[in-house]
C-alpha cells in the first residue's frame, strides 16, 4: 500500500475507519457538505490560477465557474450536521470565500505559479520502503527564491501557530518538492484560512523534516502491524460517512431510521435502559452496603466481638494485616526492586506481567521467532467487559 497524509490522519482518527476505506476499499455515498464546499473553492482556485498564464479572470467569472462546479456535483447524499442550515447557506459562504480571497490576491502576480494540484512522491526507508504521495494545491516560486507551498482551508476554525508549526502534510508536500527540484533551498508553508481572510505561514529545519520521517516511518510500521483496526470514538464521528458499517455506530444509525413509536420498544434499547437501572439499584445497595460494613466493624470493635448475630444469618470478621507494596514509578518503588534484585530474590519473587506480554504482542514488538514460540505456549480467551453512558442529546 502506497500512503499519504489523509491515510495516515485518517488511521490516527479512527483505525477502523482507516481499515473500511484503505483495505476494505469500501465506497459509500454520503459526502459532508464541509468537505463538498472545499473541494468546489479548490476547484475556483485552481482555474482562476491555471487561466493566469493567458489572463486574469474577472471575479464574477470566478464565482460563475464556482457555481457551475456546485450545480454539476452537488447530489442528495451531501449530509449537512449544523441544525437549520442549508445547502444554500453554504453555497453562499463558498461565494464569500472566493470574494474575500478575490479582493486580498488580486492581481494575483505576487509569485510565479510552478505547479497547480502538483503531484508529488516521496520515499521513506523503514523495515521496508514506504511510500508517500499526495497533490499540492499550488506551488509559487517568490522573487526572493523561496518555494512556497500553499494549502487553502475552508475550515470554521483558526488554529494556533504553534499547530501550523507542527504539521505534517506541508512538511511532507516540502519533502516533495525538494524531490521534484533538488536544487530548491529555501522553503515556507503557507495555509490560507479563507472564513477568515488570514494566511499562516511556517517553516521546516532540516532537524525537522527528518524528525517527521522517523515519525512517519514509526506511524506506518504501527499501521502495518496492526491485526485488530479498533474502532475510535470521538466528535468527529459526526461527519463520518461509516456508520452504518462501525460496530461503534451502527446500531445508533439504525436507531436513527426507526418511528418515534418504535424506539423505546427496540430489543437493543430495553436491554440498555434495563441494564442501567438495575446497575443504579446496585450501586446504591453498595452504598449502603458500605455504610452498614462499617457499622458492623465499629460495632464488634466497641464490644470486643468478631461474629455479630442477626436472626438469621451472623456476620464474622476476620481481621489480617498485609503488605502495601509502593505503586510503579515511586521512588520507594525503585529501591525496593533494586533492593530485591541484589538480594538475589528477584526471580522467585516476580512474575510474568499479563498485560505488558499482550501489549508487546500486539504492537509487534517481539521478534518473529520468539513470538512465534510464545504463541505455542499461551491460549486466548474472549472477555467482554461492559461500560455505560449517557447519550448525547440535541443539544450536545
Amino acid at each position: 500500500m502506497n500512503y499519504s497524509n489523509s491515510k495516515l490522519s485518517t488511521y490516527e482518527t479512527c483505525p477502523w475507519k482507516f481499515k473500511l476505506a484503505y483495505i476494505d476499499r469500501l465506497k459509500v455515498e454520503e459526502e459532508g457538505i464541509e468537505a463538498f464546499l472545499g473541494s468546489r473553492f479548490h476547484e475556483a482556485m485552481e482555474k482562476l490560477y491555471s487561466e493566469l498564464k493567458f489572463r486574469t479572470m474577472t471575479l464574477d467569472e470566478v464565482k460563475a465557474y464556482y457555481e457551475k462546479k456546485w450545480q454539476e456535483n452537488f447530489h442528495d447524499k451531501v449530509i449537512i450536521m449544523a441544525p437549520g442550515r442549508t445547502p444554500d447557506d453554504y453555497f453562499r459562504l463558498g461565494l464569500k470565500y472566493i470574494e474575500d480571497y478575490y479582493r486580498h490576491y488580486y492581481p494575483f502576480n505576487q509569485n510565479r505559479v510552478l505547479g497547480l494540484e502538483q503531484f508529488i512522491e516521496i520515499e521513506l526507508e523503514g523495515r521496508r520502503r514506504y511510500i508517500l504521495q499526495g497533490y499540492v494545491d499550488r506551488i509559487d516560486l517568490t522573487p526572493e527564491g523561496v518555494f512556497e507551498i500553499h494549502d487553502y482551508k475552508t475550515s470554521s476554525s483558526l488554529p494556533e501557530q504553534a499547530q501550523a508549526d507542527a504539521d505534517r502534510q506541508l512538511a511532507l508536500y516540502q519533502l516533495g518538492v525538494k524531490k521534484k527540484w533538488p536544487w530548491a533551498e529555501k522553503f515556507r508553508l503557507v495555509w490560507h484560512y479563507v472564513a477568515f481572510d488570514l494566511e499562516i505561514s511556517s517553516t521546516r529545519t532540516p532537524e525537522k523534516l527528518e524528525e517527521l520521517k522517523r515519525e512517519i516511518v514509526e506511524l506506518i510500521e504501527k499501521i502495518e502491524a496492526d491485526r485488530e483496526f479498533l474502532p475510535k470514538e470521538s466528535v468527529l464521528c459526526n461527519w463520518c460517512a461509516f456508520w452504518d458499517y462501525c460496530p461503534l455506530k451502527k446500531h445508533e444509525a439504525g436507531l436513527e431510521k426507526l418511528p418515534a413509536d418504535e424506539y423505546l420498544s427496540e430489543e437493543g434499547v430495553v436491554l440498555v435502559n434495563k441494564y442501567v437501572e438495575y446497575l443504579n439499584q446496585k450501586k446504591e445497595a453498595e452504598a449502603e452496603l458500605e455504610k452498614l460494613r462499617e457499622a458492623i466493624i465499629k460495632y464488634a470493635e466497641k464490644n470486643n466481638i468478631s461474629k455479630v448475630m442477626g436472626s438469621e444469618f451472623h456476620i464474622t470478621l476476620s481481621k489480617q494485616e498485609r503488605i502495601k507494596i509502593p505503586n510503579a514509578g515511586d521512588e520507594k518503588r525503585v529501591l525496593l526492586d533494586n533492593l530485591i534484585r541484589q538480594a538475589g530474590w528477584w526471580d522467585r519473587l516476580s512474575s510474568l506481567d499479563r498485560y505488558a506480554l499482550e501489549k508487546a504482542i500486539k504492537s509487534r514488538q517481539l521478534e518473529e521467532q520468539l513470538l512465534q514460540k510464545i504463541s505455542g505456549l499461551i491460549s486466548k480467551e474472549t472477555q467482554v467487559a461492559l461500560y455505560h453512558g449517557k447519550n448525547e442529546g440535541p443539544s450536545d
